[in-house]
C-alpha cells in the first residue's frame, strides 16, 4: 500500500523543469545600419551581422541524456528571421546542435575539426532558442556566441519579379521538362555571411568520379574559406504544384558548411565539398568540360531573389571579358525568364542527344537594366572548359604528377611563414626585388601559387616573362583576389599587376590563358615606398563652386593644375609641376603661371613658365585635403574634397603602359607639343575634361567639358565653356558664370591613346593625345 501511494504521489508530481537557457538579446539595429543595398554584385543580401561587444560564453552544462546540454536564446529585435555565430575554442569533439525559430527546428552536428566558427542554421523569427549536445562536458570556454545575424527576410522569400518562370511549369517541351525535372535535384539555394552581411546565391550539386558532394558555384558568392564554411543549404525549394505558392514539403535546410576546394577569381567560379551529405534524392549535375558554342541553346536553373527554383531559357550570343576578369565568358540573351540578383552561381546547361541537362559555366553577372519588360539584355557566364582541368585533380579526374608549385592557397597552410624558395619574405627597403626564377604550367590545368610577405605599406608590381600567355591573381591573406590581369600592355602576353598593399601575407596565382597550354615563365615582385595612397582626382570646394585643382600624381610627384580666375575675371591657370613628398606626407612645389602659344597654333611655339610662389598639399584621407598657395605673395587657404559628379574611380597604380585601361582619369598631353594639357576625370559614363591652353595673347586661358557623355564605345562628347568669376583669392567667394564656347569630342583608340577634337567660337582644333607620365609607379583608376 505505501509502494502504491508513493507511485501515485510521483506520478501527479510536476516534472523537472529544464534550465533556464542564457539570454541574449540586442536592441533593434538603427534604420541607417540597415539602409545597406539589397543586392551587391549579383548577390542577394539578407542580413547584417552584428558582432557582440563581448562575446557570450556557455557555461551553464547540464547533465542530461547520458551528456551534457547548454541552452542559449539569442534575440536580435526586430529581425525576421536569425543565423547566430558560435565560436569554437578547445571544444572536446562534435555536439549536436538544435535551433529552434517560429514554427520550426533545424539540426546540425558542429565538428571541431572543420574550423573554428560555426553558423547555426536559419530559423524565422527575431529569437532563435539553440540546444547543443555534448557526450562530454566542454570546458566553459568552449563555444561562444560571438555574433548573431539579424536577417531583414524570412528563410521563405517570395522575392522574384512575375516574369520568372517556376520548375514546377511546363515549358511547351517535354524532352525539356524532364530534363529541367531531373536537373532541378541538383539545384542550391545558399545562404552565406561575407564581411558583415548574409547573402543569397545559388548552386549546383555536380558529379565527379569521387561521388562526392561537390558544390559549384560563382566565386563572388564564395571568394574565401570563411564565406564557404558558413554556408546552410536549401535543397527541392520548389513551389508546387504549378501556378502555387505552396512550398514542396521535400524542401530541406542542410546546415554544416562547406569546405573550399578550389577558388578561381578569374573564371568567376569556386568549388566546395559539402560538410555534410545531402538529403535523399539529389541528382548530381553531369559537367561537360568542352567549349559552348555561338547559336548554342542553353538553359539555367536558379533561386532569383531567393525565391523558390526558376528557370531560364536563351542562347549563347558571343564572348566577353566581364568587368576586369582576365577570361572571356559566355554571353546569352534569354527568350523566357529572367535572371536576378540571387542567381548569381546557378548552372548554365545544354541539352545533351539523350535528353540530359549537362553543366557548361555559372551565371556570373547580368545586365543593370534587366527586367520584365526587358528580358532579353545580356547575361554572363563563366566557362567550365577553364576551370574544369584546374580542378581536375581535386576531383578525381587526373593525377597530373610532379609539380613545381603548389595549386592552392590552403596547399601553403603547413609552410613556415620562414620558407625559402618559391616562398620568401619581402625586405624592408624601398626598391625591394624578389625573383621567383622560372617555373612553369607543367600540365594542362596547371595552377601555381607563390606567398610573399610585406612588413610594411608598400606599391608593389608583380609580372610574368618569358612571353606564354599567363593569367595573374594577386591575393589576400585569405585567398580572396585583389586584382587579376591577362596581358599587363601592348605587344605582350606577360601579366601584371601593380596595388598599394599594407603589411601582411598575400599571395599570386599563375595560370595559362590557354586551359590546355602548357609552358615555363619567370615571376618576380617589386616594391616602392610611394605613400599611402593615390590621390589623383579632381579636387574642389563644394561651397565655391566655379574652381577646382587637378590632382595627378605618380610615384612621390605630384602634378597640381588650379583652374581660377585672374584680377578681371578672367580664366587663369597655374601649375605645380612637381610637388615633391616631404618627410611629413605632404606634397610640396614651386607654382608656376605660364604663357605659350595660341590654342590653335601650327605648328607648336614655345613656352614660358614664371615662378609666382609655392603650392603645397597636405592629405588627411583620399577624400579631404589642404590646400595651400602663394601667388605674388597673396596666400589662400581651401579645404578640398574630390568632386563627384557620378561614381568616382578607385585611382591606384600601375608600372604599365595602361593599353588595356577602361578608366580614362588622368593628366594627357601631345609629347610633341609641351606647355599644354587636358585632364580628365572619369566617373560611370561621363568624362569632366579642363583643357589648359593660351588665347591669342598669350596667356594662359582653360576650358571645360562638364558633362562629356558617351555617345559610343570609347566616344566622348560636349559642349565646351569659358568661365569667369571672382579673383583667386575672393573671400568670400562668389558664384563663376560661364558661357558655351564650342564643343569637344574625346576618342579613345584605346586606354593610352585618343583624339581630341574640339572647337573654340568656331576655331577647330585636333589633336591626338596620350597619358602624360612623369613619375613611376603612375596611376590607374578603374570603375
Amino acid at each position: 500500500m505505501r509502494l502504491l501511494l508513493l507511485s501515485l504521489l510521483l506520478a501527479s508530481a510536476p516534472a523537472l523543469a529544464a534550465p533556464v537557457p542564457q539570454e541574449i538579446t540586442l536592441d533593434p539595429p538603427s534604420k541607417a545600419t540597415l539602409a545597406q543595398p539589397k543586392d551587391v554584385a549579383g548577390r542577394h543580401r539578407t542580413g547584417i551581422v552584428r558582432t557582440l561587444p563581448k562575446a557570450a560564453a556557455l557555461t551553464g552544462w547540464t547533465a542530461e541524456r547520458g551528456g551534457y546540454v547548454a541552452r542559449v536564446r539569442a534575440t536580435s529585435q526586430g529581425a525576421l528571421s536569425l543565423r547566430v555565430r558560435l565560436d569554437l575554442s578547445k571544444l572536446p569533439g562534435a555536439v549536436e546542435l538544435t535551433a529552434q525559430g517560429i514554427g520550426g527546428i533545424e539540426t546540425m552536428t558542429v565538428e571541431p575539426l572543420l574550423g573554428t566558427v560555426a553558423w547555426t542554421p536559419w530559423t524565422e523569427g527575431e529569437t532563435q532558442s539553440i540546444e547543443i549536445f555534448s557526450p562530454v562536458r566542454p570546458p566553459d570556454s568552449a563555444l561562444n556566441v560571438g555574433a548573431i545575424v539579424h536577417m531583414t527576410e524570412t528563410p521563405f522569400p517570395k522575392a522574384s519579379s512575375s516574369c520568372t518562370l517556376s520548375t514546377s511549369c511546363p515549358t511547351g517541351d517535354g524532352v525539356l521538362d524532364a530534363a529541367i525535372a531531373e536537373r532541378k535535384k541538383s539545384l542550391l539555394r545558399i545562404s552565406f555571411v561575407d564581411g558583415g552581411s548574409a547573402f543569397l546565391c545559388s548552386a549546383t550539386l555536380v558529379a565527379t568520379p569521387l561521388n562526392e558532394p561537390f558544390v559549384l558555384t560563382a566565386n563572388h558568392c564564395l571568394g574565401s574559406e570563411a564565406a564557404a564554411a558558413s554556408v546552410t543549404s536549401y535543397f527541392f525549394y520548389e513551389q508546387t504544384p504549378c501556378g502555387s505558392t505552396t512550398l514542396d514539403p521535400q524542401a530541406k535546410q542542410v546546415a554544416g558548411g562547406t569546405s573550399m576546394v578550389f577558388p578561381n577569381y578569374n573564371t568567376d567560379m569556386t568549388l566546395v565539398r559539402m560538410n555534410v551529405a545531402p538529403p535523399a534524392g539529389v541528382a548530381y549535375a553531369p559537367l561537360n568540360p568542352l567549349a559552348a558554342t555561338e547559336g548554342q541553346s542553353v538553359v539555367t536553373l536558379s533561386h532569383p531573389r531567393g525565391d523558390a527554383s526558376r528557370y531560364t531559357t536563351g542562347s549563347i550570343v558571343g564572348s566577353t571579358r566581364n568587368f576586369d576578369l582576365p577570361y572571356d565568358m559566355y554571353v546569352v540573351s534569354m527568350n523566357r525568364g529572367l535572371i536576378e540578383p540571387g542567381s548569381s552561381g546557378s548552372g548554365l546547361y545544354t541539352l545533351s542527344n539523350s535528353g540530359v541537362l549537362e553543366l557548361r559555366g555559372v551565371t556570373s553577372a547580368a545586365s543593370e537594366d534587366l527586367s520584365c519588360s526587358a528580358t532579353t539584355g545580356a547575361t554572363i557566364f563563366g566557362r567550365l572548359e577553364v576551370l574544369y582541368p584546374q580542378m581536375a585533380p581535386f576531383i578525381g579526374v587526373s593525377n597530373p604528377g610532379p609539380d613545381d608549385a603548389p595549386n592552392r592557397v590552403k596547399d601553403w597552410a603547413s609552410v613556415p611563414n620562414t620558407g625559402a624558395g618559391v616562398d620568401l619574405p619581402l625586405n624592408l627597403q624601398p626598391g625591394g626585388t624578389i625573383d621567383f626564377g622560372t617555373h612553369a604550367i607543367n600540365y594542362a590545368g596547371d595552377v601555381d601559387v607563390y606567398r610573399f610577405y610585406l612588413t610594411g605599406k608598400r606599391v608593389v608590381t608583380l609580372r610574368t616573362s618569358g612571353g606564354i600567355d599567363t593569367v595573374a591573381t594577386l591575393m589576400d591573406a585569405s585567398g580572396e583576389a585583389i586584382a587579376a590581369n591577362d596581358d599587363a600592355q601592348a605587344g605582350g602576353l606577360d601579366s601584371g599587376i601593380t596595388h598599394s598593399l599594407a603589411a601582411g601575407t598575400y599571395y599570386i596565382h599563375v595560370a595559362h590563358w590557354d586551359p590546355a597550354a602548357t609552358g615555363s615563365y619567370g615571376l618576380n615582385v617589386t616594391m616602392v615606398n610611394a605613400g599611402p595612397d593615390n590621390y589623383t582626382a579632381s579636387w574642389w570646394n563644394e561651397a565655391e563652386p566655379g574652381w577646382g585643382v587637378n590632382v595627378n600624381h605618380q610615384g612621390n610627384i605630384l602634378v597640381a593644375t588650379l583652374f581660377t580666375y585672374d584680377a578681371d575675371g578672367t580664366p587663369l591657370w597655374l601649375i605645380m609641376s612637381n610637388g615633391e613628398r616631404q618627410v611629413d606626407g605632404s606634397f610640396q612645389g614651386v607654382l608656376y603661371r605660364v604663357t605659350g602659344p595660341v590654342f590653335n597654333a601650327q605648328p607648336w611655339g614655345a613656352f614660358l613658365p614664371v615662378s609666382v610662389g609655392t603650392m603645397k598639399f597636405t592629405f588627411a584621407s583620399k577624400d579631404s585635403g589642404l590646400m595651400k598657395y602663394t601667388v605674388n605673395g597673396v596666400e589662400v587657404i581651401k579645404n578640398i574634397t574630390p568632386q563627384a559628379f557620378a561614381t568616382p574611380p578607385d585611382c591606384d597604380w600601375s608600372d604599365f603602359d595602361r593599353t588595356y585601361a577602361f578608366n580614362y582619369t588622368d593628366l594627357w598631353w601631345t609629347a610633341a607639343e609641351p606647355g599644354w594639357g587636358i585632364n580628365l576625370e572619369h566617373q560611370d559614363n561621363i568624362i569632366f575634361a579642363t583643357l589648359f591652353t593660351y588665347d591669342a595673347e598669350n596667356k594662359p586661358r582653360w576650358f571645360v567639358m562638364a558633362r562629356g557623355a558617351r555617345t559610343s564605345n570609347g566616344v566622348y562628347s560636349g559642349e565646351l565653356y569659358r568661365t569667369s568669376g571672382p579673383p583667386f583669392n575672393a573671400s568670400p567667394w562668389v558664384a563663376a558664370t560661364s558661357a558655351q564656347v564650342g564643343s569637344m569630342t574625346l576618342r579613345f583608340t584605346n586606354g593610352n591613346k585618343a583624339s581630341l577634337t574640339y572647337s573654340v567660337n568656331g576655331v577647330g582644333v585636333v589633336k591626338d593625345i596620350t597619358r602624360q607620365t612623369f613619375a613611376s609607379p603612375h596611376v590607374q583608376c578603374e570603375q
